[in-house]
């Protein structure tokens, strides 16, 4: 078990492919989430002082500051999950503790590869998951994914998957104790479809990631590979993809434990998903408008979880919550409130987000490692920053998302990718 804190997308080596195939978001989070992906082998592993260097070949893919996980030596101290600090066309080196043997031996022989956020899969079924944090520090909700084609819909519409949050499970369809989404009045909206063709209703809150327009009827624009980021730990994620509406159009989902302000909080899981629940062939929204507003200050559309802080009731929305930079509704990353650079520091602006609950207003508590932006555009997607004010021993890497009908990609986050999150 890791808290270290894991960044990946599809640009990695051996990273898994996100296309028009159901079951297609199932393999991405397995093997992000589970198993790890682009596994190498090690032909020689040696120690000078706290570096290890690890000889794999040409072409092995590895970057810097990626997190990967080293297996198969004799030498407890050469295995693990290690953060890669420097790279050659055929080395990978990372720091290690103690004084281990030089070079390393094995039986079995040394593997690298990727390391995984180190989820646990505790149920499964055919394009379905329920994946779950062993962290014992972690509430150990479960993320349910079904990523099956719905009863009754047209194989080549657009491709999503359900989501749901759930206290308990007692297998891939069963629930036990509080979920979310959920409505007394129809208890399984998110989970069973109702109708069948253009008319039917496909569930409520989704992942979506093959998509041509805003009715899913419209089709899912064909086999290619979308893009997609996802950066997390041992106990929750947040996941950038596109669908390929218009192009390369990410949206934020997520599924993470927050920071509580209440001690012993036990429903404090996040779900963000785009919200949605019309007819297939509903044409009355723009994308990703209508269905995730997702850098938008206070909106909670397809932002909640279980329970409120009491512990008791139906589901709680929460909105994203930041400074107030301009007496507006603001939006990460898109904010022309405070100029980049800031003038007294010559530097970026970072806050933490904070979570609120609508009913009440109570703040909830704020979200582990993302930081509200509060400049416009200041950097490129994907850009690692270091040396920002206030966090010197801290690097961020930026994320671009779409929150406007008519933008793509004009928003943004800073993640802390040095970690940890939190113990």
């Amino acid at each position: 078990m890791s808290n270290k804190v894991k960044w990946m997308h599809q640009g990695f080596a051996g990273a898994p492919v996100l296309t028009n195939n159901w079951g297609s978001l199932t393999a991405l989070l397995d093997a992000c989430l589970v198993t790890g992906f682009n596994l190498k082998t090690v032909t020689a592993l040696t120690r000078t002082g706290d570096v290890a260097t690890a000889t794999i070949g040409s072409g092995h893919g590895f970057l810097v500051d990626q997190v990967v996980l080293v297996e198969g030596c004799d030498q407890p101290s050469y295995n693990g999950e290690f953060t890669v600090t420097a790279i050659t066309s055929t080395t990978v080196s990372f720091r290690i503790e103690g004084e281990p043997a030089s070079p390393a031996t094995t039986q079995t022989g040394v593997t690298m590869k990727i390391a995984p956020l180190g989820f646990e899969i505790a149920f499964t079924g055919t394009n379905k998951r329920a994946y779950r944090s062993p962290n014992p520090l972690s509430n150990r909700h479960y993320l349910r994914v079904d990523d099956s084609l719905p009863t009754g819909y047209t194989p080549t519409w657009a491709k999503f998957a359900r989501v749901t949050i759930a206290e308990g499970m007692a297998d891939i369809d069963t629930f036990v104790g509080a979920r979310a989404p959920f409505t007394p009045g129809a208890p399984t909206r998110n989970e069973v479809p109702t109708g069948s063709g253009a008319t039917m209703y496909t569930g409520w809150f989704k992942w979506y990631y093959a998509r041509h327009s805003y009715a899913e009827t419209s089709g899912d624009n064909g086999n290619w590979g979308r893009s997609w980021v996802l950066i997390g730990d041992d106990r929750g994620f947040f996941l950038f993809n596109s669908s390929g509406y218009s192009g390369d159009w990410r949206v934020l989902h997520a599924f993470t434990d927050f920071d509580s302000y209440k001690p012993g909080d036990n429903f404090a899981s996040y779900l963000i998903a785009s919200e949605r629940y019309q007819q297939a062939n509903y044409t009355g929204g723009s994308y990703p408008w209508q269905d995730a507003y997702s850098a938008y200050a206070q909106d909670t559309t397809g932002k909640i979880c279980m329970r409120d802080y009491t512990g008791i009731g139906g589901n709680c929305r929460l909105g994203m919550l930041s400074l107030n930079d301009g007496n507006n509704q603001n939006i990460s990353g898109r904010s022309g409130a405070i100029p980049f650079p800031n003038g007294p520091d010559y530097g970026l602006i970072l806050h933490p987000i904070y979570l609120r609950e609508t009913s009440g207003g109570h703040l909830r508590g704020t979200l582990p490692g993302m930081f509200w932006v509060h400049q416009n555009q200041p950097y490129g997607h994907l850009t690692k920053i270091d040396n920002v004010i206030g966090y010197e021993d801290r690097k961020f890497l930026y994320v671009t998302v779409s929150s406007y009908s008519s933008e793509a990609n004009s928003c943004g986050f800073c993640f802390d990718i040095t970690g940890p999150w939190r113990p």
